[in-house]
């Protein structure tokens, strides 16, 4: 059954009205405290089930450089949005005590006072500053003023405001979705290594544009990013690493000195002699002074060898093949 808008419609939007207007604290109880807990570098949606008397604490991560906002997806039974105007949600500042899940009596201040709307599906949005960019639509309500959260909380309570309501409103139960909003940024640190030791004389480019670093770390739109590292003492070296919205991503560079770098690629029964000393091992890179080498392949009686003028900071790959030339001749 829809209800009219009669006198105790108009009685409701002044209460809204007055409420909204003087912000002075009350006490009241609600059935129940639910806490909900956004967690550092958390992007995830946390449901609960909650009744039309009922509480929800939504606990703000310390560090909020990415977080905006929070919102709220509620979904009102037909047994609430059918008695429009039956049940309201509030927002309040300066809440005591501390809210727990046991706790229910509660003092603060309310700011915030709407009816939930005739229709199945309601989002409402909490901006977390005055400067916040929310914009309003048909589908989304945006909370104003912000609250202040100065405790690291924001309250919300489910409240009925109508009396002669059925007890299927009285008892029906809002499925909500409480979500972070945060900024497409991601943080990123880089730490730089040279030695086995933290080395901090190196030169950082971010999509080949220079950047300061702020304790190892800079704050990179979300996405994929290229990492430039330049130094006079190390080789540079080039990464790509992606950004996640609102997470932490590490990049950890191990420098390499300018010494020439050398791998060797020869078939299996080679000997290699590097300035006529044997190389016991030879499958993987490594470094040899700057300026001449000579280096010797042996196999069987069938000998190759090469003279590599070898400078910093370059890197020679050497490559032994061995090949069977097939021809063919008519009598």
């Amino acid at each position: 059954m829809q209800a009219s808008f009669t006198f105790k419609n108009i009685i409701f939007l002044l209460a809204v009205f007055v409420l909204t207007s003087f912000c002075f604290a009350e006490t009241f109880r609600t059935r129940k405290t639910f806490v909900v807990t956004i967690p550092e570098e958390c992007v995830e949606e946390t449901t609960v089930t909650a009744g039309i008397n009922d509480s929800i604490a939504i606990f703000l991560p310390s560090d909020r450089t990415f977080l905006y906002g929070v919102e709220m997806s509620v979904k009102i039974p037909e047994a609430v949005y059918n008695w429009r105007d039956s049940v309201a949600c509030s927002i309040y500042d300066s809440i005591y005590p501390m809210p727990e899940a046991s706790k229910i009596d509660y003092e603060g201040k309310r700011i915030f006072l709407l009816p939930l709307p005739a229709k199945a599906n309601w989002i409402m949005q909490i901006p977390l500053s005055q400067d916040t960019v929310i914009k309003e639509n048909s589908y989304i309500t945006k909370v104003s003023p912000p609250p202040a959260a100065k405790d690291g909380f924001v309250f919300v309570r489910f409240l009925p405001v109508m009396k002669g309501v059925p007890d299927e409103t009285i008892n029906a139960n809002l499925k909500i979705s409480v979500k972070p909003l945060v900024f497409n940024k991601g943080r990123l640190f880089v730490k730089i290594f040279a030695e086995n030791k933290r080395f901090y004389n190196a030169h950082v480019f971010i999509d080949d544009k220079p950047v300061e670093l702020v304790n190892d770390s800079l704050i990179l739109d979300a996405g994929m990013h290229s990492i430039h590292i330049q130094s006079d003492e190390y080789r540079n070296e080039v990464r790509s690493i992606f950004i996640e919205a609102a997470k932490s991503t590490e990049c950890v560079v191990e420098l390499k000195n300018l010494e020439p770098l050398v791998l060797i690629s020869a078939p299996e029964n080679f000997e290699v002699y590097l300035d006529d000393k044997p190389l016991e091992k030879f499958d993987h890179e490594f470094s040899v002074s700057a300026g001449e080498h000579k280096f010797r392949f042996v196999i069987g009686g069938y000998e190759i060898i090469r003279t590599v003028t070898c400078e910093k900071g370059k890197n020679y790959h050497l490559n032994i093949s061995l090949d069977l030339k097939i021809t063919e001749e008519s009598k």
